[in-house]
């Protein structure tokens, strides 16, 4: 028998591990697909109740699109090697499948156990890359191939993806164990949920995506992305269901190649002209994207590591408790914070701003404000947050220092105070506070702190 891991990969379309598992049911046996509820990785700093709510819609569409290829899923609770070894002395599975993930260290230690369980216990556990990302170790990975981005996304756009959709396979599938899980047993993750923010699943995906890839959306993304007050609206918004592989980034390049390509044979030069204009600006982010998945798999430091030897380290807990609650008395950045706690997401420019305010202006380390924001991040991918943060808070290699003014940011990004409206409605009366710091000052303040600290690289 063989098992099929499935871990932030919650989908069938463009799931090589499932393609591998099923292709060698002959020779290796049945295949039977699992997730895992794992208690540390529940009660892990980074998680939340929104995440763990969200993958469960998404297991729910998933497990319905098991069922409609003629299989199932089965959960389990427990840490994972306990989880797969009960599971082998039950079925004597030779075989484990999943997606090499490049996750935070929480999971990669996860992962590095069960690799090692299973070579105790002589398992073949393959580890299937994915987004093109290159471990070190890809060598002697068979289904690995070293390419650049660009030929990588050249090919995503053409070739075939391998969908099981309308097939009937229920010969590939291992006879279901008895017990089912029931959910209620799994322990919950720390936090409420958020009553605006998105649904997990497949379907919900495909319905995001059907929005955003319009010929006027597209055209009008490249100037919706830096405002909160269109952002919500212009962006595509398919970045939680990219962190947890409900979608690969290969189907949301043929998405939007078929839009390109159906643009162009409508004949209308002008359209075709700002179309492609936009395809090319948005798959830009997709190269960002796999450059911070790159960069996370070369450097795991990235979210623990001090690369200065005096970064600030002291934590003024008045401050952090007033940037987390938006009582800062710097309107943009409470109502960037009250909508980030209501919708679970916020626009990349907004994300900076929140960093670079706590740790540029409050002098606030980035630790705190970087676990604080992932539990807040809906779309949370460790790769992508730690990176950003990083270069928000100045405490990264990059070679610019990035500071964003709240004060230029409101007046850039609502000009007309919507947003600061709607998101912070106590603003302008005696209930709202004052600013927590002088904005001139500590700008002047912060940037000459990081100057200082920027000259003292850790070797």
């Amino acid at each position: 028998m063989q098992v099929l891991w499935f871990k932030r990969d919650l989908r069938l379309s463009d799931h090589l591990p499932l393609f591998e598992a099923m292709r060698n049911a002959k020779h290796h046996g049945l295949v039977l697909p699992l997730y895992i509820h794992e208690p540390s990785q529940i009660a892990d700093a980074h998680t939340a109740r929104q995440h763990q709510l969200f993958v469960h819609e998404c297991l729910d569409d998933l497990q319905q699109q098991l069922s409609d290829v003629g299989g199932y899923l089965h959960e389990e609770l427990g840490e994972a090697v306990d989880v797969l070894a009960a599971l082998h002395a039950q079925f004597k599975f030779t075989h484990l499948w999943a997606h090499q993930e490049t996750t935070q260290l929480a999971q990669y230690q996860r992962d590095k156990a069960v690799v090692a369980w299973c070579k105790s216990v002589g398992v073949v556990f393959t580890e299937l890359p994915q987004n093109n990302v290159q471990r070190a170790t890809f060598m002697a990975n068979p289904f690995a191939e070293k390419v650049n981005f660009q030929t990588y996304l050249d090919r995503a756009a053409q070739e075939e993806i391998k969908n099981p959709a309308g097939r009937n396979l229920k010969v590939f599938f291992a006879p279901q164990p008895p017990v089912e899980l029931n959910r209620a047993t799994v322990p919950h993750a720390a936090g409420e949920d958020k009553p605006l923010r998105m649904k997990g699943g497949r379907v919900q995906a495909r319905a995001v995506a059907a929005q955003f890839f319009t010929p006027a959306k597209l055209k009008s993304y490249p100037f919706s992305i830096s405002s909160p007050l269109k952002a919500w609206n212009g962006c595509s918004r398919l970045s939680p269901y990219l962190a947890y592989g409900v979608v690969s980034d290969r189907e949301v390049l043929q998405k939007l190649n078929a839009l390109v390509n159906t643009v162009h044979g409508q004949g209308d030069a002008a359209l075709t002209s700002k179309v492609e204009d936009a395809a090319r600006f948005y798959v830009d982010r997709l190269i960002w994207r796999q450059g911070y998945l790159q960069q996370f798999e070369n450097h795991t430091g990235l979210e623990t590591d001090a690369f200065y030897s005096n970064e600030p380290a002291e934590i003024n807990h008045d401050y952090l408790n007033a940037w987390r609650q938006g009582h800062t008395g710097f309107a943009y950045v409470d109502a960037c914070q009250r909508f980030l706690n209501q919708t679970g997401w916020l626009n990349m420019r907004a994300r900076a701003t929140l960093v670079s305010f706590a740790c540029v202006q409050l002098g606030l380390p980035w630790q705190p404000v970087a676990l604080f924001l992932a539990q807040q991040f809906l779309d949370f991918e460790p790769a992508i947050h730690y990176g950003q943060v990083r270069i928000a808070s100045g405490t990264s290699h990059f070679s610019q220092m990035l500071v964003y003014d709240p004060l230029k940011q409101q007046a850039e990004q609502d000009p007309k105070g919507e947003f600061v409206k709607r998101w912070l409605p106590e603003y302008g009366t005696a209930a709202y506070p004052k600013p927590i710091v002088d904005n001139t000052e500590s700008l002047k303040l912060g940037k000459a702190r990081l100057h200082a600290m920027r000259q003292n690289p850790r070797l």
